[in-house]
């Protein structure tokens, strides 16, 4: 027989019946008071460590949705200078296109007025003057040519890096920026 039990009897057997009874209420209050106060208490923790997640969770859902809006200007931002550089390069295709189709005409011009001169010669002297005339003009076109189209090469390569470089300065500035916060 446990100890409790036995104090239970015990003071059962000692009191008369009716303060026995009043003993058992009081008891009961007691251990229903006692669950109460526990319960109450439980739930106030919960409640509390509950407010405290939820809190916590409403934090990092703000953090997260700032973040995914700094990704999309990122993302818009590298987007945009890459149209730009595109922009700057189709432009200097087109430049390209049009020196040597210029150069195309040209050669053909010159090509077939040579033609018509040779058909009119009366001797070889001056065959191969016209000749030799005609290598020089179409060498120093090709010269001429290869220069604008190198040119233009240069100048489409150096203003399509300007928008890539100011985002790379813009993205090494802000990293900087963050690991000097950071440490």
């Amino acid at each position: 027989m446990s100890s409790k039990t036995s104090t239970k009897k015990t003071i059962k057997s000692v009191l008369p019946a009716s303060n026995a009874a009043t003993f058992d209420k009081v008891r009961r209050n007691v251990a229903n008071n006692m669950t109460d106060t526990m319960v109450t208490t439980m739930a106030r923790t919960m409640e509390s460590k509950m407010q405290n997640a939820a809190e916590h969770i409403e934090k990092a859902n703000r953090e997260i949705s700032t973040r995914l809006e700094e990704a999309a200007h990122f993302s818009r931002n590298n987007l945009d200078a890459t149209v730009q550089a595109v922009n700057v390069i189709a432009e200097g295709i087109k430049d390209v296109n049009e020196t040597v189709i210029n150069s195309i005409q040209q050669t053909m011009q010159t090509a077939m007025s040579t033609g018509k001169a040779m058909m009119g010669v009366k001797n070889l002297r001056d065959l191969m003057e016209l000749q030799t005339q005609y290598m020089r003009t179409a060498f120093d076109s090709i010269m001429s040519d290869t220069t604008k189209i190198s040119e233009i090469a240069v100048r489409c390569g150096s203003q399509a890096a300007e928008p890539i470089s100011a985002r790379v300065s813009e993205v090494v500035e802000k990293a900087s920026s963050r690991a000097s916060r950071a440490a």
